[in-house]
């Protein structure tokens, strides 16, 4: 990243000097000003306790080059600088910066507190799936297998009709999607009259799978669960 760091000079003062000017030798015609160093950049700025100063003669209306000022002229710049009341030396800190340090801080939190929320309704839902009872209805991604490849995949639900000792019996639900938010309607009229059976421990650990393994109709991943 490149950024300009830019040096300011403002004024703190001004002193009119009682000498001739080294330069046209006039008196009473010089004035000094004071300028205090400022470093600006993007992020912060900061003012510096270095003292500079300008000679200007408004007999001539011209600066004096520092290289023409006589002892006397550089001993009253030295002395009064002393007395100058300079702005506070610490730095400043731009909006800029708050918002380069606030940004990842912002997404970090966020993304903490998206992972706990995720973590804290999948662990909900596997609960919930755990105690299936009878009546509830599940959400799953599901492929349906004829002669060992998969005929039919998607998205679908299942509603739960009888649970015994090992075996879960659910009726299928007439709509498969391929897209995972489609609007299913689960009134108990939209599943069909077609009915699976599937293992019970299995379920509980969101899986479904059936029992004869040589002949595999139907295998599904549990993804919700509803009342």
């Amino acid at each position: 990243m490149f950024y300009n760091v830019t040096e300011h000079y403002d004024s703190v003062g001004e002193k009119e000097l009682p000498y001739r000017c080294p330069d046209c030798h006039q008196k009473n015609c010089l004035r000094l000003h004071f300028y205090q160093k400022r470093i600006v950049s993007p992020f912060s700025s900061k003012n510096s306790k270095k003292v500079s100063g300008v000679l200007f003669c408004r007999h001539t209306q011209t600066e004096v080059s520092p290289v023409l000022w006589t002892d006397e002229i550089e001993n009253f710049f030295h002395r009064e600088k002393k007395t100058l009341q300079l702005a506070p030396t610490g730095i400043k800190l731009h909006r800029r910066f708050y918002l380069v340090i606030a940004i990842p801080i912002a997404a970090f939190l966020f993304g903490m507190a998206y992972h706990t929320w995720q973590t804290h309704s999948y662990e909900e839902k596997a609960r919930a799936i755990a105690a299936v009872s009878e009546g509830e209805k599940v959400g799953v991604m599901i492929s349906f297998i004829k002669n060992r490849q998969t005929a039919r995949e998607g998205t679908t639900w299942l509603l739960v009709t009888k649970i015994a000792e090992d075996t879960i019996w659910l009726r299928v639900h007439k709509q498969l999607s391929d897209d995972p938010d489609f609007a299913f309607d689960l009134s108990d009229s939209s599943f069909g009259s077609r009915q699976i059976k599937a293992s019970l421990p299995r379920f509980k650990e969101r899986f479904l799978t059936g029992f004869d393994y040589t002949d595999q109709r139907f295998s599904g991943y549990i993804t919700d669960i509803k009342k």
